[in-house]
């Protein structure tokens, strides 16, 4: 009996520490600048470079907090080793499009990796582990304005939604909360409102988390605000750039080519999230990294609902299907 119950204390324990972990306070926006740098691409004048976000961060003294670019080596064991260098940042970027009865969109995809989310027991993050990802994702219409942010980890997880006041109405969910919104602990804008300045003469600043590089806040700037902050560079490649990290004299790619984790990225392993929400979530690899497909066609299934029956729907790789299941009208059918 006594066996049992420190079983159960201790269930209860990592529930409170992932509690815990969730919460976060109200962030201030823009936050104090003098605490802050932020990676901005500087070789403007394409659509990618343009709309991309500028990525303010915490703690940069950290390397785990810093953007870096994946590297391939190999080890003292003659194996290759893949990790995220944070001395350089890398943007990985791709051009995309889909197209519903009600019109052609185009969907500008950001890609970032980390070396880590550090942790242990004290301090607690669920997301513990190598090489982590971010994606934001803006959608534009056919006349390339901004009409939707889409931000989650490349796991899948942490999905969240900010629209801008280009978005039609009818395109809305119908529960849309017109008040700042709550995404697993953290406070997001309800919009990004460009009424005061045309989105072509505005910059998006995406906050990220010290440590969990959760996205923390997103707001709207001059681009000459962004010099209050500590620059940092980040240089742009595309997005296929990744399966073919430079090795001594041949290429590797970042994500496994075969066997059962085929997909998934090199070293992303994690092992909180396997060992509290695998068994219910029926996904023993639930929490790892993973490539972003193209289509349907290209690498694995990319779902962002934790619901087994839902996976299908909640593909990334299929952004009308996508998006209809989290409710966006951008199809009436």
């Amino acid at each position: 009996m006594l066996v049992e119950m420190n079983k159960l204390e201790l269930f209860c324990f990592a529930l409170l520490l992932i509690l815990l972990c969730s919460c976060a306070p109200t962030p201030v926006t823009p936050p104090k600048t003098d605490e802050l740098s932020a990676y901005t691409v500087d070789d403007l004048g394409t659509l990618l470079t343009n709309y991309a976000p500028a990525f303010v961060i915490e703690n940069d003294q950290q390397p785990y907090n810093r953007i870096g670019t994946p590297l391939a080596q190999i080890g003292d064991d003659g194996k290759e080793v893949i990790s995220v260098s944070p001395v350089q940042a890398t943007l990985y970027t791709r051009i995309d499009s889909f197209t519903t009865d009600k019109g052609s969109f185009t969907n500008l995809l950001y890609r970032i990796h980390f070396e880590q989310i550090p942790g242990g027991l004290m301090p607690f993050y669920l997301g513990q582990g190598k090489n982590i990802g971010l994606l934001v994702i803006v959608t534009l219409d056919s006349r390339n304005r901004p009409l939707l942010y889409t931000s989650l980890h490349t796991c899948g997880c942490y999905l969240a939604f900010v629209p801008t006041s280009e978005l039609p109405e009818d395109y809305f969910p119908a529960n849309w909360n017109r008040a700042r919104q709550e995404v697993y602990g953290e406070e997001l804008p309800e919009l990004l409102d460009y009424s005061a300045s045309p989105p072509d003469t505005t910059k998006t600043l995406i906050l990220l988390r010290d440590a969990t590089h959760r996205v923390k806040d997103l707001w709207l700037s001059s681009p000459e605000a962004l010099n209050q902050y500590h620059l940092l560079p980040i240089q742009t490649r595309p997005v296929e750039a990744l399966e073919a990290l430079p090795l001594e004299n041949r290429t590797t790619s970042f994500y496994e080519t075969s066997g059962p984790r085929s997909g998934y990225v090199k070293g992303s392993h994690k092992i909180m999230e396997r060992l509290l929400m695998s068994w219910w979530a029926l996904d023993w690899r639930i929490g790892e990294d993973k490539k972003l497909g193209k289509n349907t066609s290209d690498g694995i299934l990319f779902y962002t609902s934790l619901k087994p029956w839902n996976r299908q729907e909640s593909d990334l790789r299929d952004f009308a299907r996508f998006l209809k299941f989290w409710g966006w009208n951008f199809s009436s059918q």
